[in-house]
C-alpha cells in the first residue's frame, strides 16, 4: 500500500512505525488506524502538514500506555505553532491540542516544567483542549 503514496505520506507511516504509535494507541483503547493511518490516506494535502514538527513518544511509569507526541521543531518568537499529544489516564484516552497563544475552543492554559514532555514545549504558556477527534489535528 505504501507503494502507492506520496512519498512525504509512507515517510510518516515509517516514522510513526519508528517511534511505536500504533502500541501507543493499543494500549491507551484508540484505533489507531482510524485515528492516524485513515487520517493520513485520505488526507487530500500535496505537502506533509507535520513538517515542523518532531514525533515522538515518551514513556514513563505515570503514563503506562505511553505518550504520542506531535511538537513543533522550533518555536520562534511571536510563532504561533501547535502541539499535539494522545495518551490514556484516569481511565479514559486523550488528544490534547496545545496552542502557545488563545484561542476559542481552550479549557484552561498550562505551563510545564518536567520530564514528561518534549523539552522544546517547557515554560511556555499553552492554551489547551481535550480534542474529542482523535486525528491528528493537520490531517482533517
Amino acid at each position: 500500500m505504501n507503494a502507492e503514496l506520496p512519498a512525504w505520506k509512507s515517510a510518516l507511516l515509517a516514522k510513526w512505525d519508528e517511534i511505536g504509535a500504533a502500541a501507543v494507541f493499543e494500549r491507551a483503547g484508540m484505533n489507531f488506524q482510524e485515528a492516524f493511518v485513515q487520517a493520513l490516506i485520505s488526507y487530500k494535502g500535496e505537502t506533509d502538514p507535520y513538517v515542523d514538527h518532531e514525533w515522538s513518544v515518551f514513556q514513563f511509569p505515570r503514563l503506562a500506555s505511553g505518550v504520542v507526541h506531535a511538537a513543533p521543531k522550533v518555536i520562534g518568537s511571536g510563532q504561533n505553532v501547535v502541539w499535539e499529544e494522545w495518551y490514556f489516564e484516569d481511565e479514559s484516552s486523550h488528544h490534547n491540542v496545545l496552542r502557545n497563544h488563545p484561542h476559542a475552543l481552550e479549557q484552561k492554559v498550562v505551563n510545564l516544567q518536567d520530564d514528561e514532555h518534549p523539552s522544546i514545549v517547557m515554560n511556555i504558556d499553552w492554551h489547551y483542549y481535550d480534542d474529542a477527534d482523535r486525528r491528528p489535528l493537520f490531517l482533517r
